[in-house]
């Protein structure tokens, strides 16, 4: 009986640290320590009491799996550390398999925010012309430009990707019950 609950829980308490982080990442554009780092914590203890030592590995997997797909968007500046660390607390609870179809997820829907954000601002005529100039000028010196500073422009949309992850995470649990 003790089991069942404790699977339970580990998903009721995803979908809480869920919301509080899209919540705070759309109000104050972060993700803080202070909720993530309790919850991957409690995460551990709970697969440890659920599988012992396997538990541990499944959990350090998941967080691993979570936190190195979104490490080289952050150290290109793409994204942000909270973001990283949301990733990793997400495979914490589920392991690394659903992980990787939330980061999917998540990348699918933060591209739709991107363009309707852009949209909105009225600059995604721009910023495809952008984009392209970027790319011809990358496929035109045989793929030999590693710099792109000069192209980059100081009006950056900064997007709120906790929402994205949020979303994708739900969307995978979702699929979980079909």
């Amino acid at each position: 009986m003790r089991v069942p609950i404790l699977v339970w829980a580990l998903d009721a308490i995803l979908v809480g640290t869920l919301l509080i982080c899209c919540y705070t990442d759309l109000k104050e554009r972060k993700v803080f320590n202070l909720v993530l780092f309790p919850t991957a914590v409690l995460a551990l203890i709970i697969h440890l009491i659920l599988q012992g030592g396997m538990g541990a590995w499944f959990w350090g997997k998941g967080t691993l799996a979570g936190m190195a797909l979104l490490f080289i968007p952050f150290v290109l500046g793409g994204i942000g550390a909270g973001d990283v660390k949301l990733l990793g607390v997400v495979g914490s609870f589920k392991g690394a398999a659903f992980v990787f179809k939330a980061f999917l997820w998540a990348a699918l829907l933060g591209g739709v925010f991107s363009l309707f954000f852009l949209w909105k601002r009225k600059e995604l005529r721009q910023t495809l012309g952008r984009m392209g100039g970027a790319l011809k000028l990358f496929l035109y010196s045989c793929f030999r430009v590693w710099n792109f500073k000069q192209l980059e422009g100081n009006d950056a949309v900064a997007l709120p990707y906790g929402l994205a992850i949020s979303l994708g995470s739900m969307i995978c649990l979702v699929g979980e019950l079909w």
